[in-house]
């Protein structure tokens, strides 16, 4: 159980640092893009676009990593329960539901 807890919180841990990883680049990539002032404008559009963008993933990624940590979570419980159940039968000699 604490394997696959911890396994989750991994999962979601390097879904946030990816999202990181995702917004540093966006912010390099865009204080490249504003280093030409003649589009400044234009640029700063494209970067507030861009970055708009980039964070929708990246919320995307953490929420995809937190329902999977939830349904990992989630499976222990049950097989937990499911195995206590069968322990249980197995010591009382009867089926437990």
């Amino acid at each position: 159980m604490r394997d696959i807890e911890a396994e989750a919180e991994k999962i979601v841990e390097e879904a946030k640092k990816r999202a990181e990883e995702i917004l540093r680049e966006a912010k390099r990539r865009a204080a490249e893009i504003l280093e030409d002032k003649s589009y400044l404008v234009e640029l700063t559009a494209e970067r507030k676009k861009l970055e708009e963008s980039i964070e929708r993933e990246a919320r995307r990624i953490v929420e995809e990593a937190e329902k999977t940590a939830r349904k990992l979570r989630e499976n222990i419980s049950r097989k937990i329960s499911d195995y206590a159940k069968h322990l249980a039968s197995i010591i009382a000699g009867i089926e437990v539901e």
